[in-house]
């Protein structure tokens, strides 16, 4: 399918076409499609695991870990779409017997995906399953930054799928803002907070419904009784993680004073740990987009200039690659904090309470993740009453995007609207309401003239004040 000025709306057409012959209401067609994108990811995984480290130099098990969370998805929609499906009953008013009220899941129609660059694979692929299983056809547009991983999907979706389910369009930017401009039924987008605000303008011109996954400046808040060396372990493999370019990455550490030296060497130890004493040449850490790399090299060499590298602070321009890196970082350093990084950099800051830590984080955009380590359970009720964020995670970094039913998301800048599970069926669903009311006892009090009705609200008003004021 090829975007031209003169753009064609058949192919968009028979795309809704399948969706209002209402063969996609049936569950066999949803399941056998999600089946699909299931064979597809089977039979392909040497070459989509070549094209993710063509376009990222990710390793096998980054690669595969892109496939695994889609199959994870296939396999609770697989269990739950019955039960998902069913028409749910709403209680009636008493005042309107003989009724029934119900919520029926129609499909929305045709639904754009428009992919990132960070996860090129995950983020087309769990997305649609999610739309195919509320009934939808899709076009989906992949990321220009990842040419092998786009080639590659445009390859088997047009191998696996027909053109009147699923289809698939390569280009720039300029191509992508084509399609947003078309009528479609629903738009997911994964990627920037600037880039979406873009797409939501674009969007609003069909009044085009969108989700809306974006990034975050995700704190991470450690606490003196946290285990350090677990805490360590586990931030360390959240940040650096795909070089950092991951929505959910832990962008800044608030660490309590008392411990920051000590834990600022186990963060230490474990940058060494998993990627050894020269990073660059790691094959367990993937490389930064160009732009990403020329800005965060830019970070870099002024904190290299005011002498505030902890720890790291090597790259390769050949390779794309900056070795994990430890910032010193004050709390008053707005520019830093307020900015999601996206790669591996990893600024920690020195606190002298977790109230100053909570100011800070109120006083920047709603994150998608807050990170908590160590505390107790009225710290974390307190945190999670006194701060907005898309989700809190406790004494670990990056799992609510491992866990299939659980809806992810963003709030305000990071993000609109929930996927994963029951929730993304939900999202890529017309929620339909159906009311029935039967032909016996059809009351005259509806129909005018109304002085008959007018008594009976009048004796219900002075019983209910009679009765309220019994009780004062």
């Amino acid at each position: 399918m090829k975007i031209s000025d003169k753009f064609h709306l058949e192919d968009i057409y028979k795309l809704k076409k399948t969706v209002l012959t209402g063969k996609t209401e049936d569950i066999k067609w949803r399941i056998h499609h999600i089946n699909i994108v299931s064979k597809l990811l089977d039979e392909n995984k040497k070459e989509i695991i070549k094209s993710l480290f063509v376009d990222l130099g990710k390793s096998e098990i980054e690669g595969l870990s892109e496939i695994f969370l889609v199959k994870e998805e296939i396999s609770l929609i697989k269990k739950k779409l019955n039960s998902w499906m069913r028409p749910k009953k709403i209680d009636t008013p008493f005042y309107l017997f003989p009724s029934s009220s119900k919520v029926i899941y129609e499909p929305l129609g045709c639904v754009l995906i428009l992919g990132p660059y960070n996860y090129p694979l995950l983020y087309i692929l769990k997305p649609l399953v999610n739309i195919f299983s509320a009934g939808n056809t899709a076009v989906i547009k992949p990321s220009e930054k990842c040419p092998a991983t786009s080639k590659l999907i445009k390859k088997l979706t047009s191998k696996y799928f027909r053109k009147d389910v699923l289809m698939t369009v390569e280009g720039d930017n300029k191509q992508s803002i084509k399609l947003i401009e078309q009528n479609f039924d629903h738009i997911f987008f994964t990627g920037s907070t600037e880039t979406g605000k873009s797409i939501m303008k674009l969007a609003s011109k069909n009044l085009t419904p969108l989700t809306l996954e974006l990034s975050g400046t995700n704190p991470v808040i450690v606490f003196k009784n946290a285990n350090l060396e677990v805490a360590a372990k586990r931030i360390v493999w959240g940040k650096f993680f795909n070089s950092g370019q991951s929505c959910m990455a832990p962008n800044h550490i608030f660490v309590d004073k008392e411990i920051e030296n000590i834990f600022i060497e186990k963060l230490k130890k474990y940058i060494v740990s998993f990627y050894g004493d020269n990073p660059i040449i790691s094959e367990n850490l993937s490389k930064l987009e160009k732009k990403q790399f020329t800005s965060t090299v830019k970070i870099l060499k002024q904190y290299e200039k005011e002498k505030r590298i902890l720890f790291g602070g090597t790259f390769s321009k050949k390779k794309l690659k900056i070795s994990p890196t430890i910032l010193r970082t004050k709390l008053n350093e707005t520019d830093i904090l307020q900015k999601e990084l996206f790669s591996s950099l990893l600024p920690v800051v020195r606190i002298n309470d977790k109230e100053s830590a909570l100011k800070k984080i109120s006083q920047t955009s709603k994150p998608l993740a807050i990170y908590l380590f160590g505390g107790n359970k009225k710290i974390h009720n307190h945190i999670s009453k006194v701060t907005s964020s898309g989700t809190i995670c406790i004494n670990d970094v990056m799992l609510p995007v491992l866990i299939p039913n659980l809806p992810f998301g963003g709030v305000g800048q990071s993000g609109i609207g929930k996927f994963h599970g029951k929730e993304g069926f939900r999202n890529f669903s017309n929620q339909k309401s159906i009311t029935f009311k039967s032909f016996l006892f059809d009351s005259n009090l509806r129909y005018p003239p109304y002085e008959r009705v007018k008594k009976i609200l009048k004796f219900i008003f002075r019983f209910k004040l009679l009765k309220l004021f019994s009780k004062t």
